[in-house]
């Protein structure tokens, strides 16, 4: 375990690193006093004699060693987490949380500033400043604590042991927290602000019983009501309830839900808050996670929506064990389509938790959850609005969401369709020279052992080929076509119609 406490000076850092590590049984480390003793000096005389960004280069270096040790809680310096390089490598190694007090309990602390070089005649002015100019970076954190409040040593603790995927994008970053009973902490969540709780007729009990004060709607279910007319219900509701630019939309439901509730979001009021609370295994994993929102429109699917980041996901696995059987199964394709992209550990643990998975065991699918978040939270921070990167993600979606067009959505659920996409994407890449024969077996005996189809041929028709010339990845009158190869090793390969169709064919 590694927990690292950021935030400005005067936050209590150093003493509730030695707090939290003597109530978790971990080893506190002061950062300033690992500089001191590789300098062989003090900060202030760092400062004075060698400058600013000498100490930054002595900060960083010394930060990026602290990193590789285990079962610590380090009390970083203020300016730790500036630099983006350390910043990443603190919130991937381990817990990084931000301390925070109001300014002026931060200039009190700290007093008249002796020894402390960034501070100058004003305490108070200065703490201010350095407090909105490093927003962005203290905003890239697993979780804040307030040290102003009672309760720091017991919120630090309990942040460290909780299971929590960080997405970090700067002041809009967000954090997915997944476990049991998470869906418990919404009402925190939406304290104070003006919400409207979207759900569908199978999933507003867990609304209700999470959220009874909040205003609600009901839209019913089904991928085909995934609609403009839907979401102009959702605008008419929030309007009708008075939601201003401070308020919030609340996703409780599968990805449908989602969907329809964060592209009313994005364009009520040209864009108010979100949040989600996933309800399927494929909205945990997989759409309430990245901030795509969209409809469909009878050309294809999600053919018009927004990026809009949600502000926080609570991932309840204990909401799946009321899950419809064939819904609880074809959520486990994205889990497929992230472990195959992670790498070799992650279609490892896959392949050994295969079994707990088809049985139910909420513990597998905690982790299950974490690994596939934890992916695609690192792709949406290099690549928000699929540039480049993020296009990875799309392995299996292609031919997967032509099947679930030509089949007007009732045919196949989702996760059904990218099971079937996935084993498309692997017949291209054996044809394409890019993935072997083995591998291939692999990727679609693991695809069978979670319970999905793998029958490929039967599901394909000239009008699944005509809809995938409508999906949104076109470029001219070529797709933009994820192939797979070693675990780990996934490329996109500009392909024609007719170049997939033979390449399926094969």
């Amino acid at each position: 375990m590694r927990v690292y406490l950021s935030g400005p000076m005067g936050a209590g850092k150093s003493t509730l690193a030695r707090e939290a590590a003597a109530a978790l049984g971990l080893t506190p480390v002061d950062l300033d006093a690992r500089i001191e003793a590789a300098a062989g000096k003090s900060i202030a005389e760092i400062f004075r004699d060698e400058g600013a960004q000498a100490f930054r280069v002595l900060e960083r270096s010394v930060a990026l060693a602290v990193a590789a040790e285990d079962d610590v809680v380090v009390a970083l310096g203020g300016g730790t987490v500036v630099d983006p390089e350390v910043r990443r490598l603190l919130r991937r190694t381990g817990t990084l949380l931000t301390l925070t007090a109001p300014p002026r309990v931060l200039a009190r602390r700290v007093g008249a500033g002796a020894n402390r070089p960034l501070l100058g005649a004003d305490p108070l002015e200065a703490l201010t400043k350095l407090v909105r100019e490093r927003a962005a970076a203290y905003a890239e954190c697993h979780g804040r604590v307030d040290t102003s409040k009672p309760g720091a040593v017991d919120a630090i603790v309990r942040l460290a042991r909780d299971r929590r995927v960080l997405v970090a994008l700067g002041e809009r970053s967000y954090v997915v927290e997944i476990g049991r009973g998470v869906r418990s902490r919404l009402p925190a969540r939406i304290e104070g602000r003006s919400t409207l709780a979207v759900a569908d007729e199978n999933t507003r009990r867990w609304r209700d019983a999470i959220a009874p004060e909040a205003r609600s709607l009901d839209l019913p279910a089904g991928e085909e009501h995934k609609s403009l007319e839907t979401v102009a219900r959702i605008w008419d509701e929030a309007l009708d309830a008075g939601i201003d630019r401070r308020g919030l939309l609340v996703a409780v439901g599968g990805g449908v839900v989602g969907d329809l509730t964060g592209f009313a979001a994005a364009t009520l009021l040209r864009g108010v808050g979100f949040g989600q609370v996933p309800t399927s295994l494929l909205a945990m994993v997989d759409s309430s996670v990245g901030g795509k929102t969209g409809v469909n429109r009878p050309a294809g699917k999600n053919l018009v929506g927004a990026f809009h980041q949600p502000q926080f996901v609570l991932c309840d696995v204990e909401t799946l064990r009321t899950l419809p059987a064939r819904e609880a199964v074809a959520g486990r394709a994205e889990i497929v389509k992230a472990a195959w992209l992670q790498g070799e550990e992650a279609v490892g643990a896959l392949e050994a938790e295969a079994e707990a998975l088809r049985a139910g065991d909420l513990d597998a699918h905690v982790s299950a959850v974490m690994r596939s978040v934890a992916l695609k939270a690192r792709i949406v921070e290099d690549d928000e609005r699929e540039a480049d990167l993020r296009r990875l993600l799309n392995l299996g979606h292609t031919l997967g969401h032509a099947l679930e067009a030509a089949g007007a959505y009732r045919r196949w659920v989702h996760g059904e369709a990218v099971a079937l996409g996935l084993v498309a994407a692997a017949r291209l890449g054996v044809a394409l020279g890019r993935m072997r024969s083995t591998e291939q077996e692999r990727l679609l005996r693991l695809i069978a052992r979670l319970g999905l189809p793998v029958d490929l041929d039967a599901a394909l028709s000239d009008e699944v080929f005509g809809y995938v010339l409508q999906d949104k990845k076109r470029e001219g009158d070529r797709v933009n076509f994820v192939v797979p190869g070693r675990p780990g090793e996934t490329t996109v390969v500009p392909l024609s119609l007719e170049e997939l169709r033979r390449g399926l064919e094969s």
